[in-house]
């Protein structure tokens, strides 16, 4: 009798508990490799099944894959034989929620710790629901023996804490602005407030991966960058450094709900949201500060800056829409041919041929990508999922930078639709 997917389908009740005798290398003692969903892998299978080929797709004894985007025969990184251990602090808000799931999932990781103030004492599961992370939320920051940890904090928090966590040889993935800004004078300016470690800001290293990818696989201190800059800068970065466009750039962009946090605010309650779209912070977003600071390191000059949020009835996604004037002598042609390079050598963005849908990136680690000609105007719109590309997803793509793996690792790719 043959190996079929339909005769030994995993929950079939005639599932092996052990391996035919076609897998005589197996024993009790093989060490176990975790493989997340989207490398077909399934946490319900029996823990031999992940050391040997699928019945219905074997391995090739040898195996060297041409990566999309190359040239030549790419062989990717291969996984540690122990996990790295993670830490998460902040971990049942939005952002740190999604970081969880998503190293719960990932090949290379393994969660070793889970802290978080208004939920210590549960298990992640009963602060999250849906959740199958049955770890316990512990109150505190000690990332105990953790060898990386990724921060979801407050403001000003994880500057606090960061200095006592590198000390311990632990590399250090902040998510909030604490390090985004490289002046902590400008930090001050924006936020209100002195900053707690003015010394570390020149140390960290803003962790927009596309961009940044050198600085970022040698630092031990990552700034991942906002949800809202992480578009815009996409929109805009290639073409400021090409120097195709004016470095005079307009930003209108719109948010869902999630983006405003889990903390219950008067702002996000569903009917002051429902039905109605608002602009906020007009008169200066706080994002806005690490845009300017990125694009004049692009430019190479000074470059003027409008950008206009939006909240939007929706739970997750940013659209950035952007405006760009070709320089003298340039196209929107050229805007084209660059973010249609840009997308193609780089697995985590993706052009599209229209305009897209937030929903289509939704859940993704992908920004999706459109310029469009409008009157010799360049109208560059990207979709991401804020709590994602935007967020968590950024920050474990960077932390795949930062210890040797494959930059896409344990990360999704592809959004449910409708």
């Amino acid at each position: 009798m043959g190996w079929s997917s339909s005769r030994w389908a995993p929950g079939c009740a005639r599932w092996p508990r052990r391996p035919p005798a076609r897998f005589p290398s197996w024993s009790p003692s093989s060490p176990i490799r975790r493989r997340p969903h989207a490398t077909g892998g399934r946490p319900d299978w029996p823990p031999w099944a992940y050391n040997h080929p699928t019945p219905h797709r074997p391995t090739p004894a040898v195996r060297s894959p041409l990566h999309k985007h190359a040239q030549e025969t790419y062989n990717p990184p291969t996984m540690p034989v122990a996990p790295i251990r993670a830490a998460v602090c902040g971990a049942t808000g939005y952002l740190g929620a999604q970081c969880v799931e998503i190293l719960d999932r990932h090949p290379a990781f393994e969660l070793a710790g889970l802290r978080g103030r208004s939920s210590a004492g549960k298990t992640f599961g009963a602060a999250v629901p849906g959740s199958r992370v049955s770890l316990e939320v512990e109150a505190g920051l000690d990332p105990g023996d953790a060898q990386v940890v990724f921060a979801a904090l407050p403001h000003t928090v994880a500057a606090a804490h960061a200095r006592e966590w590198l000390a311990g040889g632990r590399v250090v993935v902040d998510m909030s602005a604490d390090f985004r800004l490289s002046d902590p004078a400008d930090y001050a300016r924006w936020y209100g407030l002195e900053h707690p470690a003015p010394d570390l800001c020149e140390q960290a290293v803003y962790s927009l991966v596309e961009f940044n990818r050198s600085a970022i696989a040698g630092a031990d201190l990552l700034a991942i960058p906002g949800c809202y800059p992480t578009a815009s800068l996409v929109a805009t970065l290639p073409a400021l450094r090409e120097g195709l466009v004016e470095p005079a750039v307009v930003v209108d962009a719109k948010s869902g709900v999630s983006g405003g946090g889990r903390s219950p605010s008067l702002a996000f309650h569903y009917s002051e949201v429902n039905e109605s779209v608002r602009a906020y912070g007009v008169d200066g977003h706080r994002h806005k500060a690490e845009m300017l600071q990125e694009l004049r390191r692009a430019a190479g000059r000074e470059v003027r800056l409008t950008f206009v949020p939006h909240l939007v009835p929706m739970t997750r996604g940013i659209l950035a829409t952007v405006y760009l004037h070709p320089a003298a002598g340039r196209g929107v042609g050229d805007v084209v041919d660059l973010m249609r390079d840009l997308c193609a050598a780089n697995p985590c963005l993706r052009y599209e041929e229209t305009p897209p849908a937030t929903k289509s990136v939704t859940g993704s680690n992908v920004a999706a990508v459109n310029v469009t000609d409008q009157d010799g105007m360049a109208v560059v719109t990207v979709a991401e999922d804020n709590l994602v590309k935007g967020g968590a997803g950024q920050a474990v793509q960077a932390a795949n930078l930062r210890f040797g793996f494959e930059e896409t690792a344990g990360l999704p790719g592809a959004s449910p639709w409708p």
